[in-house]
């Protein structure tokens, strides 16, 4: 794979069958320019149109809010809610939330990597639950449900109707995970975003415009998390 920059940003070139446009977005997590572009643009267009927007993707660069890593001292959110995250080495290798505390417990090797498969597990925990809640009301069973460390989307629906989440979906308040997990089993009968579709996600979840409003607004700084 050809390795292309704009300036000192490394720039990531993704064709999609379906795109009609150029479309440039910055990654904050990678310091990346992010390119997708139609069938039927050259790759030499496609750099010409990013050398372009290179003032715009310094900007991007110079806004952009700090990666947070999983590490001891920093504070992270927790199914909404603020938590500390404690080393504790002299304790087993296992991770215990206490008050506004996560102790993760162990040896600093591996501290990040078991921090994150404890995450994933308590995301796929309330995602199953989520889904298990409503299956009834819909009539419909996905054929599987997997948790996902994905960058730009919270879920997915494939044809196959496995159904695929981000983890960090475990830090926003429960009724974001719950808006998400609607969304997604509503493409189990309806594989669109036609008015039949919102009409589906409203049975499931009627607050949904709360929830997809906070999405929009505040679900980009969790995606800066580990």
């Amino acid at each position: 794979m050809t390795e292309h920059f704009i300036g000192p940003f490394p720039l990531i070139i993704r064709r999609h069958p379906r795109a009609k446009n150029l479309k440039l977005r910055f990654d904050a997590k990678t310091s990346s320019a992010l390119l997708t572009l139609p069938p039927q643009i050259s790759e030499r267009k496609a750099l010409q149109f990013a050398r372009k927007h290179l003032d715009w993707i310094r900007g991007q660069y110079e806004k952009s809010p700090d990666i947070i890593p999983l590490s001891a001292g920093e504070i992270i959110p927790l199914r909404g809610h603020k938590v500390e995250i404690i080393h504790a080495p002299d304790q087993s290798a296992s991770i215990q939330k206490h008050g506004g505390r996560l102790i993760v417990g162990g040896p600093f090797s591996g501290f990040e990597t078991r921090l994150q498969n404890w995450l994933k597990k308590q995301a796929r925990l309330a995602l199953n639950d989520a889904v298990t809640a409503y299956e009834p009301l819909l009539k419909h069973k996905p054929h599987k449900v997997v948790v996902r460390d994905t960058q730009s989307r919270w879920g997915s629906c494939s044809s196959r109707k496995t159904l695929s989440f981000s983890w960090r979906l475990i830090m926003a308040p429960p009724p974001i995970l719950h808006y998400v997990v609607a969304h997604e089993m509503a493409h189990l009968v309806e594989m669109n975003h036609g008015p039949a579709f919102w009409k589906t996600v409203e049975r499931l979840y009627p607050d949904w415009e709360k929830s997809r409003h906070w999405l929009k607004s505040e679900g980009h700084s969790l995606m800066l998390i580990g």
